[in-house]
């Protein structure tokens, strides 16, 4: 069952000033730590950085929380399965609210233009309903 659904859209230029006036602190403030190891490998560091902003924006949204309390941006991690679909990854706090809140499963969609950056997220609790029980192929 969707609990929410979130969407945000950054401006690249958004970012870049926003790097150029706080510089590192930025990315220390919405970055985790594992995704600060990343960044200075990222090839394109501001799309790093935007991306990111905006699936944790997305996330926020998503929960219904906005960014407050265990949903933090250096709670919220995002990376990639082996094929390279990109997915959450949490810190104990924030998992565990997720548990309490009964949310199971968000999911993660992003794209970038040359000038924008998108994310998409479902948030889903279980309802312990298996909807595709009925669409079993009949012969």
């Amino acid at each position: 069952m969707i609990y929410g659904i979130g969407t945000d859209i950054v401006s690249l230029k958004r970012i870049i000033r926003l790097s150029k006036k706080f510089g590192q602190a930025f990315a220390e403030r919405i970055l985790t730590p594992e995704e600060l190891l990343e960044f200075p490998q990222a090839g394109k560091p501001v799309n790093y950085l935007a991306k990111r902003f905006a699936a944790k924006e997305a996330f926020a949204k998503a929960v219904g929380t906005g960014i407050r309390g265990a949903v933090s941006f250096r709670n919220i991690g995002v990376g990639h399965d082996a094929l390279g679909k990109p997915e959450f990854f949490y810190a104990p706090a924030l998992s565990k609210w997720l548990e309490e809140q009964g949310i199971s499963r968000v999911s993660l969609s992003m794209s970038d233009e040359e000038d924008t950056v998108l994310a998409f997220v479902i948030a889903e609790k279980y309802s312990g309903l298996n909807l595709n029980q009925d669409k079993a192929t009949k012969p």
